[in-house]
């Protein structure tokens, strides 16, 4: 194996140098994670819409302080991996903790003309995490993580809970865990939630409790919470308020989407709690807590660039701009669309074309008129002319970045099936030629197909804006 190994994985990254020379719309996206032998490992790749991604490198930090400095230079390590230049950037993805938020504005201090976003899903997902951060909330999911945890580590109960399952025609299976801790206990919750009947019943038998020849009963803490009906209350509550961000994490994860798709995803989810129907049984102050943290967080991810990128979608300008309190207007995006022609050095002509053909996109004149949900394929259409046009310059190229990192997240869970506690030897430079190794693989086995990831509990909306959401938001919110 170490004499084959390096060889393909020199095939492999000639490919990726060769494919990677004319790329010039691509994201980068980097994150760290700790192994089987606890090393702080940042793995750095590089993402196109539509595209397969291309792993740069694995860097080992460990024994060394992760800041934005040190973050900088691993990143620029990786690129010079594969050759690859920061021109050819449009974008750097990260997660939002403070460490990620610096090394963001260091590096844009630095290379001013690659734009900077937060991964779109870490931040729905921590939202969910300060929706419920509630006593009554924790209490309902302290209680499913136990249930959990009960009965798919007993081979009885579990097994019995299986016989009651397979006569209710209920299929689905507890959930236990992934890669997303909030995202997670949500589907946990719904899992239990979908349940209840068989749950109950299988609590409510004779030998639940009192033991029968030495046979072993269900924990009582378990038995009371399956029969509390407050519990199954404020679950169904629970799951009601954190489903629009649960949805979207999955309607964002489960396709190519853009910028303009979190946007839009963001407003849906801030109108469904901005109009949660409040029920009889419904811990009041529990939902109020949660509309305050969903509406700041609403807020905290409206940020300049995702509403432009939402605003250059021909079908959703006119949600973006109204005239509600806060909002944004055609102006706005004047000093928006003026920042990044400065920041991208655009030429003082360019710049007055520019202003120019916002006023007559927003006003839906030639060339900009009509529209399609599939925004990147209207905006390079012969149609509209680049060279007399600079907005459509401006347009693809914000609409082509790449705006979560959940392909990196991806990366870091094929290396946990490579490495295992029996397995964990393995040095960074190994662990980083299996990564490459299986993101290759996938690739080809896919026949060049684009990896999506479908989540189970909900129907996802495929190719393009969300017609459906875009029209019911215009006429309501």
């Amino acid at each position: 194996m170490q004499k084959y190994l390096p060889r393909e994985e020199a095939r492999i990254v000639a490919e990726d140098m060769k494919r990677l020379e004319s790329k010039t719309m691509l994201t980068m996206m980097t994150d760290g994670w700790e192994d089987e032998l606890h090393r702080a490992l940042y793995g750095t790749l590089l993402a196109e819409l539509g595209s397969r991604l291309v792993v740069l490198s694995l860097e080992d930090i460990s024994g060394e302080r992760a800041t934005a400095v040190k973050l900088l230079e691993v990143v620029e390590l990786a690129l010079k991996k594969k050759g690859t230049t920061i021109k050819q950037l449009i974008c750097l993805v990260t997660d939002n903790p403070t460490t990620m938020r610096a090394f963001r504005h260091l590096f844009e201090a630095k290379y001013l003309w690659v734009l900077t976003t937060y991964c779109s899903l870490h931040v729905l997902n921590t939202n969910v995490g300060k929706a419920t951060d509630y006593p009554a909330a924790k209490q309902a999911i302290s209680a499913n993580t136990r249930i959990v945890s009960f009965f798919t580590s007993s081979h009885y109960w579990g097994g019995q809970l299986e016989a009651v399952k397979g006569r209710l025609g209920l299929k689905r299976r507890l959930k236990t865990h992934t890669a997303m801790r909030w995202y997670s206990l949500i589907l946990q919750a719904v899992s239990v939630q979908k349940h209840c009947q068989a749950l109950i019943e299988v609590c409510l038998r004779d030998d639940t409790q009192q033991s029968w020849n030495g046979y072993s009963v269900i924990n009582t803490d378990i038995v009371k919470a399956v029969l509390d009906v407050t519990h199954w209350q404020r679950n169904a509550q629970l799951i009601r308020i954190c489903k629009p961000l649960i949805d979207a994490i999955g309607n964002l994860e489960s396709r190519d989407a853009t910028l303009a798709d979190c946007m839009l995803e963001l407003i849906w989810a801030e109108c469904q709690m901005a109009t949660l129907v409040i029920e009889d049984t419904d811990d009041l102050a529990f939902t109020w807590h949660a509309q305050q943290m969903i509406h700041k967080g609403f807020h905290e991810m409206n940020t300049d660039l995702h509403w432009f990128t939402l605003f250059l979608h021909p079908l959703g300008q006119q949600l973006v701009v109204t005239s509600a309190t806060h909002s944004r207007q055609v102006k706005d995006a004047y000093r928006i669309a003026l920042g990044l022609a400065k920041r991208w050095n655009w030429t003082k002509e360019s710049a007055k074309q520019l202003i120019i053909d916002i006023e007559q996109y927003s006003q839906g004149n030639t060339p900009f008129t009509g529209g399609t949900i599939d925004t990147v394929s209207w905006w390079k259409s012969p149609l509209i002319a680049s060279e007399k046009h600079p907005l459509k310059a401006m347009a693809i190229r914000v609409l082509s970045i790449v705006p979560h990192s959940a392909k990196i997240e991806r990366l870091f869970s094929n290396l946990r099936g490579v490495q295992n506690p029996k397995r964990c030897r393995l040095s960074v430079s190994q662990m980083e030629t299996h990564g490459v190794l299986r993101n290759h693989y996938n690739h080809d086995l896919l026949g060049g197909a684009t990896i999506r990831w479908h989540h189970a509990h909900m129907h996802t909306h495929n190719r393009g804006l969300d017609v459906r959401k875009l029209t019911d938001l215009t006429a309501n919110w």
